[in-house]
């Protein structure tokens, strides 16, 4: 028999939110690559894609109705982490397509690629071994130790993600853009959003080591703080990535309309 997942009431609203911004954003990053397919560009749209779908497996609603579904407990979860960290290296690569010299792309594919495999091959066993009946992969679970383990490697390859994030876009705001204004604070609402995935993952993190030590904080402060230091990270970095794509999709329609 599967569990049914619990959650907060803001879990629904916030991964609710995302996944429809979600939809939107994707749609406009398609629309982008249609016009520009470079590297980056495709693996923005992948990236919000993926994204999309690891948010609505988030929903409480629809991880119900997938554990319904299939009668496997917890799959949503495996499947919201597994696409997380996909879109965390794609995104890793649409910056390093920006911010770095075309040389270094290839040796960045294959390195960033190499370490995502790896966490999810190191992630699949210990969820195998930790999916019982009654049990779930959130902090409320951390007194059992494959369960503890699953979150610190999933939340550590996060945290070294935004990290990286974090300078690669912090770096492409302080270019220059001539003409570009929007480009700055583009980049700029990433690394914004790249600060609130490391705080996610320090929020998260940090219980479960506090947990581990013995002096856990508190769990219902965690529930509250994560899920709304997440709904913040994909929404400024929703905002911040297709701002040249929302830009591009304005002067279209302004030539549409200004043609006789």
């Amino acid at each position: 028999m599967n569990s049914t997942t619990t959650s907060t009431p803001l879990d629904g609203l916030i991964f609710g939110f995302c996944t429809a911004l979600g939809v939107i954003v994707t749609a406009a990053c398609i629309y982008r690559v249609r016009r520009k397919p470079t590297v980056a560009n495709k693996c923005i749209t992948f990236a919000f894609g993926i994204c999309t779908i690891g948010v609505a497996f988030a929903i409480p609603a629809v991880a119900n109705a997938v554990e319904d579904l299939t009668g496997v407990s917890n799959l949503p979860k495996l499947a919201a982490h597994i696409c997380a960290i996909a879109w965390c290296a794609s995104l890793q690569l649409t910056m390093v397509d920006i911010a770095y010299d075309p040389e270094y792309l290839r040796t960045a594919i294959y390195q960033r690629a190499t370490i995502a495999i790896a966490v999810v091959l190191v992630m699949i066993p210990l969820w195998l071994k930790a999916n019982i009946p009654g049990t779930q992969f959130t902090t409320e679970f951390a007194s059992q130790v494959p369960i503890r383990i699953y979150l610190l490697v999933y939340l550590g390859y996060v945290f070294i993600t935004c990290c990286e994030l974090a300078f690669m876009c912090t770096k492409s705001a302080t270019l220059n853009w001539p003409g570009r204004p929007w480009s700055t604070f583009g980049y700029g609402a990433s690394a914004i959003a790249a600060i609130f995935g490391i705080g996610y993952t320090a929020s998260k993190g940090s219980y479960l080591i506090a947990y581990t030590v013995g002096s856990p904080w508190s769990l219902k402060l965690e529930e509250k703080l994560s899920p709304a230091l997440s709904g913040l990270a994909i929404v400024f970095l929703f905002v911040g990535l297709t701002l040249p794509v929302g830009r591009a999709l304005f002067e279209k329609a302004r030539r549409r309309s200004t043609t006789p």
